[in-house]
């Protein structure tokens, strides 16, 4: 009987603690994006070649501190900015470098928005 009481309480604070990370996160955000978000960070949308495999910068910036160098961080303004780029104008790393559109990778919206669920979650 202990067993079983024990198990069902383990199971149900893994269900508060999910219903509790599921309400942070943005409208419309799920786990499952910003999971599928870190794959394609890493992967098919080429992010890390500039943000850095850990997001903590290189050559575009640091992702993962509150400060945002352009916009607010918050979840539609990334979506926003990675589906439109960062200008010549707006670029403030040292080299000038713009991020083009989708960074430059032939990425969906789809994976888009999951990627931005991915890095909101880097620094909120």
């Amino acid at each position: 009987m202990k067993r079983t009481a024990f198990a069902v309480s383990g199971l149900v604070l893994a269900l508060l603690a999910t219903s509790v990370r599921a309400q942070s996160l943005p409208e419309g955000v799920t786990d499952a994006m910003v999971q599928e978000g870190q794959r394609v960070f890493a992967g098919a949308g080429i992010c890390a070649v500039c943000h850095g495999p850990d997001a903590t910068g290189g050559i575009g910036p640091n992702l993962t501190d509150a400060e945002w160098l352009i916009g607010d961080g918050e979840y539609e303004q990334l979506v926003a900015q990675i589906l439109e780029g960062v200008s010549a104008a707006e670029a403030t790393n040292p080299l000038g470098a713009i991020m083009p559109p989708k960074g430059g990778a032939g990425i969906t919206t789809a994976q888009v928005r999951a990627a931005a669920a991915y890095v909101w979650t880097l620094s909120h």
